[in-house]
């Protein structure tokens, strides 16, 4: 198993995973462009969580490489949300790795510093990074998701709040690669029509699991659906999908008839 730089965003070759006897997947070929915004779909169980944990070697595959761009930045909404319980909402979003974030602590290096060099350098990169707003866009997507109290300390949310913490840690992130794992669970419906804004104006590659179908209708131009071990893909959102899907299974179903027919 490999994880190396490569020419698209992701490239996913021969990818199997089992666990012990048990085969999840296998011989998995697949790749994400830049801006592509994808849906994982399967029956539950099938192993859609263990692909996305696979492809960021959370969880190592049995056989296969997983290919990023060198320079793929890339954010990931776990099942687990994976904060720093000890911080308040805010600070959870400052740990975020982007431009701005580097250029902010930058700054507040320069500024510790005294050094009047290191100053103007911090200046002109909070420039480039239009870091002065970050934290209000930090607040606006917090507000978005109603997280309006962003003084209050992670290990007092409850688990939907902290939820929803880490997909604004995500968003915030602005990330070359998006990995979404049910990003829709404990939103309520003004907060997914306002995500599916946000998702599909973004440039951000996106790769999602989610059983939510008007979600996959609005946001996705690619579905891949897991099943019987292998992928398949179905360019287009869930009502592109549903008519593909019931195209290849009438195809399927005439090939067994002729095959049957030739055997007799």
């Amino acid at each position: 198993f490999c994880l190396m730089a490569g020419g698209n965003v992701l490239s996913v070759e021969g990818l199997t995973k089992r666990f012990g006897e048990r085969l999840i997947f296998e011989d998995l070929h697949f790749g994400l462009d830049q801006g592509q915004k994808a849906a994982l779909i399967a029956r539950n169980g099938t192993g859609k969580s263990t692909l996305m944990k696979v492809l960021l070697d959370i969880e190592g595959a049995d056989g296969g490489s997983v290919t990023f761009n060198g320079q793929t930045r890339i954010a990931h909404l776990a099942q687990e949300h994976g904060l720093d319980l000890d911080r308040t909402i805010l600070a959870n979003l400052f740990e975020a790795d982007n431009d701005a974030m580097r250029a902010i602590r930058q700054y507040e290096s320069a500024i510790k510093d005294e050094d009047p060099e290191a100053l103007q350098a911090a200046y002109d990169a909070m420039d480039r990074a239009d870091a002065w707003s970050y934290e209000a866009q930090a607040k606006e997507i917090l507000g978005k998701l109603g997280l309006h109290d962003t003084d209050r300390f992670v290990d007092k949310l409850s688990g939907g709040e902290k939820r929803r913490v880490a997909l604004a840690k995500c968003l915030i992130e602005q990330p070359d690669l998006l990995l979404l794992d049910e990003p829709t669970n404990h939103l309520d419906l003004g907060m997914i029509e306002w995500l599916e804004g946000f998702l599909a104006k973004t440039k951000t590659t996106l790769l999602m699991i989610t059983h939510d179908r008007f979600f996959l209708e609005v946001v996705c131009d690619t579905i891949f659906e897991l099943d019987s071990f292998g992928l398949h893909k179905y360019p287009g959102n869930w009502s592109d999908f549903l008519e593909m899907k019931s195209e290849r299974s009438a195809n399927e179903h005439a090939q067994r008839d002729r095959a049957r027919s030739i055997m007799r």
